[in-house]
């Protein structure tokens, strides 16, 4: 009997942690604006229009639907991207307390998973992916299903990467974005940088002369 509690303690431990880890997700429906405190870092704009995105299969970066993806409705201008029905997509960057990015015409069949700095991940599925389990599935213009989408890792485990799937057309995203670094870690960089500089600024250059 004491080894069964030891163990409910043990499991409603790790329920709670998991509870206290898992990232706060923050859904600006009907708003193509760049979520507080974070930078754009792929907008798909470098990408030809129809070319296939590296990193997936069955994921491309369009300028049009073409039937293969409608553009979100708010925020999203030149390129998107789009993962089509049995593909997925994976982007990875530096670690961020912050993902954020353009959503369209979320549906059920859409799938988000999150990468974290621990190796751990967490996969959010239809309106998981907005915390809202009503929403219109599919709609291409409604608020409900057109925004901006915002994972805070809310102090556990740093974001490092995404992968975007979906089982039928389309899963649609524009505007990917991460957290700016705090003042503290540019303060850190512009340091070590300036002791780089003094490091350097001190080295002497010895010469031999033979006698």
């Amino acid at each position: 009997m004491k080894n069964y509690a030891i163990l409910g303690a043990v499991a409603l431990a790790a329920t709670s942690v998991s509870a206290q880890a898992a990232p706060t997700v923050s859904f600006a429906g009907g708003s193509g604006a760049t979520a507080a405190g974070t930078t754009v870092f792929q907008n798909f704009d470098s990408f030809a229009d129809g070319s296939t995105l590296p990193g997936g299969t069955g994921a491309l970066a369009l300028g049009s639907s073409g039937g293969n993806g409608a553009r979100p409705a708010y925020g999203s201008t030149g390129n998107f991207g789009s993962v089509l029905g049995s593909g997925t997509w994976t982007v990875n960057f530096g670690a961020t307390s912050i993902f954020s990015f353009v959503l369209g015409s979320l549906d059920t069949y859409n799938t988000l998973t999150l990468h974290f700095a621990d190796n751990s991940s967490l996969t959010y599925i239809g309106g998981q992916i907005i915390n809202d389990l009503s929403f219109p599935s599919g709609s291409q213009i409604s608020g409900e299903t057109n925004g901006v989408v915002s994972y805070n890792a809310n102090g556990g485990p740093l974001i490092t990467g995404a992968t975007f799937t979906s089982s039928s057309n389309s899963f649609e995203f524009d505007n990917l974005a991460r957290a700016v670094p705090e003042p503290a870690t540019w303060a850190l960089m512009i340091l070590g940088f300036g002791a780089i500089g003094g490091a350097m600024r001190r080295r002497r250059v010895s010469v031999a002369y033979a006698a």
